[in-house]
């Protein structure tokens, strides 16, 4: 029998340890659906025969190309950006190499449209030459990327320069989002949109541009996406408790998901079955008082905490920024090689059950997330526990939970500290009682 009583890495140096009980209800709460797993393909980075074993080597199903703010100057058809400046540059792949390489390892895609120069003439060309010349047809099509932030709405590409600041509002959003969707419908009926591609602010005035589009385009909506960067955009002292302080913030996807949820059923009382997506989620802004935090190894438990709360919150889809890219949190960086995300996504969350159980864990350190799940037929389980707490380790007693411990299988774990997971076997019981220290993860999983 394997021993009643493991710890996670090592626990000198930290703060008292926190007992506390997982208390398991025996209801499910949600299924976790493949479209939850996501990330960011950017079009800079070519795609080929190595990017697609990492990809199949993580529980990712759902791609967004081309990732982010590129969306709103890249003109797919002629594969050219214009940049704030007017000049354009060819990106490192296209539309139709992202088609094929989709194909190939078999993603679902998000692909974003050019929201910004509010022309749904070239969205609805775009969406012919994708489905009629490519023939290839996107999961969902997105319009342009956080309208906040633009500076150039409705003017033409060729005339895009560095002093324009023409801004869209929720009202003039919601209206692009109705002409791109009439024009988008004439090429294809049963399309699939999103109604809106984050705001660019955080959380502030996210639910008045959720309102207004929905309730100017809600029937002709699948979903509404909002972006989440808890630790960007603040001015506050940078040190490392403040940096994992802002996984409880109004920047949180904890405290934003309700709020945006009730903002669809305002906009659209009526309207049933428009999803709440995270088309780009990652720690905060790279360059603010938070970087040095963002690319250490204290971002891999504030990545799987977020991850744990758009699974408690049902969010239906989470897309990494990014697969690829130099911002730090991607799976693999600008060069191509995986970094300390990847290995969470490929060695962690890929044990994940989707059938998500409702459980508690009273008394336990602020910032522990535990998320308990079940394979459909009921014989696997798992058990996702991340401590971002900076000092209390915790105790956590599984004994009397219902989470069944009889079977066989393995505990993988990861402390801040190591260079990567450990993995413990066993094949009659698993350890009921586990010390996961603060900044450390652990996944439990076991076959009854």
């Amino acid at each position: 029998m394997v021993a009643p009583d493991r710890s996670v890495g090592l626990l000198a140096g930290l703060g008292s340890t926190v007992s506390a009980n997982l208390g398991l209800l025996n209801q499910t709460m949600t299924t976790v659906a493949p479209a939850f797993w996501g990330a960011d393909v950017r079009v800079y980075y070519p795609l080929g025969s190595a990017e697609a074993a990492l990809y199949n080597a993580t529980p990712l199903h759902y791609v967004r190309w081309p990732g982010g703010a590129v969306a709103d100057g890249l003109n797919v058809t002629t594969n050219l950006i214009t940049a704030d400046g007017g000049n354009t540059s060819s990106p490192g792949s296209s539309l139709a190499e992202f088609a094929t390489w989709c194909k190939w390892v078999g993603c679902h895609a998000i692909v974003q449209l050019p929201g910004e120069i509010n022309q749904p003439q070239v969205a609805a060309a775009e969406v012919a030459y994708a489905e009629h010349t490519l023939g290839f047809k996107p999961n969902y099509w997105e319009i342009g990327n956080e309208p906040a932030q633009w500076t150039h709405f409705g003017i033409p590409w060729s005339n895009w320069n560095t002093s324009q600041s023409q801004n869209a509002s929720p009202g003039s959003y919601a209206q692009v989002v109705q002409a791109y969707s009439k024009a988008m419908r004439v090429v294809d009926p049963a399309i699939h949109l999103i109604g809106l591609s984050g705001v660019g602010t955080g959380g502030y005035n996210e639910a008045v541009w959720i309102r207004a589009t929905v309730a100017l385009n809600g029937p002709n909506l699948s979903a509404v996406a909002i972006h989440v960067y808890p630790a960007g955009g603040t001015t506050a002292n940078g040190t490392l408790t403040n940096f994992l302080n802002t996984l409880t913030g109004h920047g949180s996807l904890a405290y934003r998901a309700p709020i945006a949820r009730a903002a669809i059923a305002a906009g659209c009382p009526t309207c049933r079955g428009i999803g709440l997506f995270v088309t780009e989620f990652g720690t905060g802004t790279q360059g603010g008082p938070y970087d040095k935090w963002m690319g250490s190894s204290s971002a891999a438990p504030y990545l799987a905490a977020e991850v744990a709360q758009a699974m408690l919150a049902g969010v239906s889809n989470l897309d990494l920024f990014a697969f690829q890219s130099t911002y730090n949190g991607s799976l693999l960086n600008g060069s191509g090689v995986p970094s300390r995300t990847f290995t969470m996504y490929s060695s962690l969350f890929a044990q994940l059950q989707p059938v998500l159980l409702n459980v508690s864990v009273p008394g336990a350190p602020s910032r522990v997330y535990v998320v308990a799940g079940a394979s459909t037929n009921w014989t696997t389980y798992s058990l996702l526990v991340v401590n971002a707490n900076t000092t209390h380790p915790l105790r956590l007693n599984l004994l009397g939970s219902g989470f069944p411990l009889l079977g066989s299988g393995s505990v993988t774990t990861w402390n801040y500290s190591a260079a990567a997971p450990g993995v413990t076997s066993f094949s009659l019981m698993a350890p009921w009682v586990w010390t996961v220290p603060a900044r450390s993860m652990m996944v439990l999983q076991i076959t009854v």
